[in-house]
C-alpha cells in the first residue's frame, strides 16, 4: 500500500520519499534476492539490519552518505558460526563524485570499528586485505603516494597468494 501524498514527485527538490525510492531501486540491483528477501524470516531480516548498521558506520567513518555503501554476500569468505557457515560481508563503498568504488572488509580485531581494504597484490594480482582502516584519514593515508604504507599482517597471508608471489609470506595471524 501506497500514499501518494508521500510519494510525490518534486522537480525542484528531492526529499526523503524520493531519496528512499531511489535507493530502494539502486539495491534491487546488486542485491536483488537480498533485498526482496530480507522480511522472509527473522533470520533474514536480522542480517539485512546487521548489514544497514555496517553500511551506515562505515558511511559515517568515511564521511560519505549512507546510500554509497552497501553490504553484499563475500563470494570468497565463509565464517563459522554455531548454525554453519555464512558467508561474510563484502563491503562496497562507492565515491558519489567520481564513482571510484572501494571494497573492504570487517576487520574481526575491532569489529565495527575498522575494516581491512581490498586491493591488488602487485606481485601476483590476487586481491588481499592490504591496511586496516578506521576513519577518512587512514583511506587517505593509504591512497597518499608520498606515504609509505604499512602493510597489515593478513596482506602476506600465502593463502591469498599465487604460490610464485615474492610478497606472500605465512602469517601466523589469521
Amino acid at each position: 500500500m501506497h500514499s501518494r501524498d508521500n510519494t510525490t514527485l518534486r522537480e525542484s527538490t528531492i526529499g526523503l520519499a524520493d531519496r528512499a525510492v531511489g535507493v530502494a531501486r539502486a539495491l534491487r540491483g546488486p542485491c536483488t534476492s537480498e533485498f526482496r528477501r530480507r522480511h522472509d524470516s527473522p533470520e533474514q531480516w536480522s542480517r539485512w539490519a546487521r548489514r544497514a548498521r555496517i553500511a551506515r558506520t562505515v558511511a559515517a567513518a568515511l564521511q560519505l552518505p549512507a546510500d554509497s555503501v552497501t553490504v553484499t554476500d563475500d563470494p570468497d569468505r565463509q565464517y563459522r558460526t554455531r548454525n554453519g557457515n555464512v558467508p561474510g560481508d563484502l563491503i562496497t563503498v562507492t565515491d558519489p563524485e567520481t564513482a571510484q568504488r572501494w571494497r573492504l572488509l570487517t576487520d574481526f580485531t575491532s569489529p565495527g570499528e575498522s575494516w581491512f581494504v581490498l586491493d591488488r597484490c602487485p606481485g601476483c594480482d590476487a586481491e588481499v586485505p592490504v591496511v586496516r582502516i578506521a576513519c577518512l584519514a587512514d583511506l587517505g593515508d593509504y591512497l597518499d603516494p608520498d606515504t609509505d604504507v604499512v602493510l597489515a599482517d593478513e596482506a602476506r597471508d600465502s593463502s591469498l597468494h599465487d604460490r610464485l608471489c615474492t610478497r606472500r609470506e605465512p602469517c601466523d595471524a589469521l
